[in-house]
């Protein structure tokens, strides 16, 4: 929100409440402004009594400058209210304001930043009302499961993570200018049944009690494409795994990123491992299951087959 359009919210919203009929301008700023200040507000009363908002009363000295705002103003105001106290639109606010906001910080995604911070920023400002710290550590583990960036430390009575970074497909939805909505549509795969190994696993096709999963074993030495369906048959063996609600919902959102990391024509293996590790660990360490065994390990073969390093 730009300066002029900022003034034009607060003072349309004072007017809507003030007690009286014609306001004092003064009254609302608290004190005679200084030159430049005055030009400002004059500039935006003029344009607000152009749009038929408020009707403007200028005398030569700006102490006697008063107004009152129209039934045109009134509903400015409570629609834009309306809008303020809109849930869905809040969180969207609140998803591409911080997208936007971590892109300024580190458009590369290499460093994390405190989600806090952005607090005191305009991305924090919605309709003219503060969007809560709160809403996007909330939104922030949506967007980490979404792809969009890696979540960095949680802490218990927080929701959400405290710290995050942008992933590759944070980066584009930024750059090519698009509505986090409309970017998650635009590129969400459709889910499919079918579910390929390209590769060995333990010597045979592994079936994962699922009556309508169909699983084929080929190999194409393209190490990256087969991490990607690995990761896609984990998910489907995410019921017998052994792994609570929790766990198989961070294993999910894990795979997921990794697998959106791989879509790229340049994967980030920084990514690529920090996921793959948490998912790894998350399934032998909680799990314990020989197939997690088996899939795990897989997984870390074809890691260093595709030159990502697990040391």
């Amino acid at each position: 929100m730009t300066g002029s359009q900022a003034r034009r919210v607060k003072l349309l919203d004072w007017l809507y409440d003030y007690p009286g009929d014609v306001a004092g301008i003064v009254d609302f700023l608290g004190q005679e402004p200084d030159e430049l200040t005055e030009n400002l507000w004059r500039g935006t009363l003029r344009a607000l009594d152009k749009d038929g908002l408020i009707r403007l009363a200028e005398t030569m000295g700006f102490a006697g400058t008063s107004a009152f705002i129209t039934d045109g103003g009134r509903a400015e105001v409570e629609a834009r209210r309306a809008r303020r106290e809109n849930p869905a639109l809040r969180r969207a606010a609140a998803a591409n304001g911080l997208l936007r906001w971590l892109y300024e910080q580190d458009p590369y995604g290499e460093s994390w930043s405190q989600i806090d911070q952005i607090e005191s920023t305009d991305y924090a400002v919605f309709e003219g009302g503060q969007l809560p710290a709160q809403l996007f550590r909330r939104v922030a583990d949506h967007l980490h499961g979404e792809g969009l960036l890696v979540a960095g430390s949680y802490v218990a009575e927080f929701d959400g993570p405290l710290t995050a970074q942008l992933t590759r497909r944070g980066q584009e939805c930024v750059e090519i200018g698009a509505d986090v909505a409309e970017y998650l549509n635009r590129t969400k795969e459709q889910p499919t049944n079918v579910t390929h190994f390209h590769g060995p696993v333990s010597g045979s096709n592994v079936s994962w009690a699922s009556a309508h999963v169909t699983q084929t074993a080929t190999t194409t030495g393209i190490a990256s494409d087969e991490l990607g369906v690995l990761l896609r048959a984990i998910a489907e063996a995410l019921p017998v795994l052994g792994l609570s609600n929790e766990q198989a919902a961070a294993v999910q959102r894990n795979a997921e990123i990794i697998e959106g990391e791989l879509q790229q024509s340049d994967p980030d293996k920084h990514v690529v491992k920090t996921m793959l590790m948490r998912t790894a660990d998350t399934i032998v360490g909680a799990g314990n299951s020989a197939l997690g065994l088996v899939l795990t390990g897989y997984a870390k073969e074809l890691m260093k087959k595709a030159g990502i390093s697990i040391e």
